[in-house]
């Protein structure tokens, strides 16, 4: 503490090297993190591809399972990191062109995982079978409804200039990352529990499946740590 009250110029000087380094180590670590996330993603996008293309394309449960992965595991994972200050691809963007790629994301990511699940409850109703039977299922349903309210609240976002006689920016804002939160790790949960299906087991081994359930947890929890600073600064600034 004395340090960094001190009127001494050299004491000064190290402090600000020590700052300096402090921070080099940080964007260091942050970029490590980055990177590890970004890969991840790959190779579960690409491993589940694979199992997907084993399985053939001519099924509709392959396609479920191809596009609900690759709109949440994918693309919205990367919808989301993409605002994050850490992330490496969209450092150099403006704020304003890091939301527009956001929503271009987003918009497509949403649509596969509503095509996705649309196709295996037309599936299992021309099977006729039961609809959201597991805890899979109810869990991809709760994931569908906070994200049709996503993509409700994030128009509100969106215009929250024009709307700002109506409602505080701060509130559409708020509502948009909470409920969007809400439909991101429920759509991963669900992820995670359908590496106990049958597409699975039968296309591939034990460890495989190991491998993409670490990979999906830990995407899952990298992803969302600028959302959370984010929900954070929100709430503190309502509290003031």
């Amino acid at each position: 503490m004395e340090l960094q009250h001190t009127n001494d110029p050299q004491q000064k000087a190290a402090l600000d090297r020590k700052r300096v380094t402090e921070s080099e180590w940080f964007f260091m670590v942050e970029g490590i993190f980055n990177t590890l996330n970004h890969t991840m993603i790959g190779v579960v996008c690409i491993y589940t591809s694979w199992l997907c293309w084993k399985n053939g394309f001519d099924k509709l449960y392959t396609w479920h399972v191809f596009l609900t992965l690759i709109g949440y595991h994918l693309l919205m994972a990367e919808g989301i990191v993409l605002l994050y200050s850490g992330n490496g691809w969209t450092q150099k963007l403006t704020h304003s062109h890091k939301r527009t790629v956001h929503w271009l994301i987003e918009v497509v990511g949403c649509s596969c995982c509503v095509v996705g699940i649309a196709l295996e409850i037309y599936f299992r109703d021309s099977t006729n079978r039961r609809h959201f039977s597991s805890t899979h299922s109810i869990v991809g349903l709760i994931s569908l409804v906070f994200l049709v309210l996503t993509l409700a609240n994030g128009l509100m976002a969106l215009f929250a200039t024009e709307l700002r006689k109506r409602i505080r920016p701060i509130y559409a804002k708020l509502s948009h990352y909470l409920t969007g939160t809400v439909c991101y790790v429920m759509g991963m949960v669900a992820i995670v529990l359908a590496y106990e299906k049958r597409i699975y087991r039968q296309n591939t081994i034990t460890e495989g499946i190991t491998m993409m359930t670490v990979f999906t947890i830990a995407v899952t929890v990298l992803s969302m740590i600028g959302v959370v600073k984010a929900i954070y600064n929100q709430l503190r600034t309502l509290v003031k």
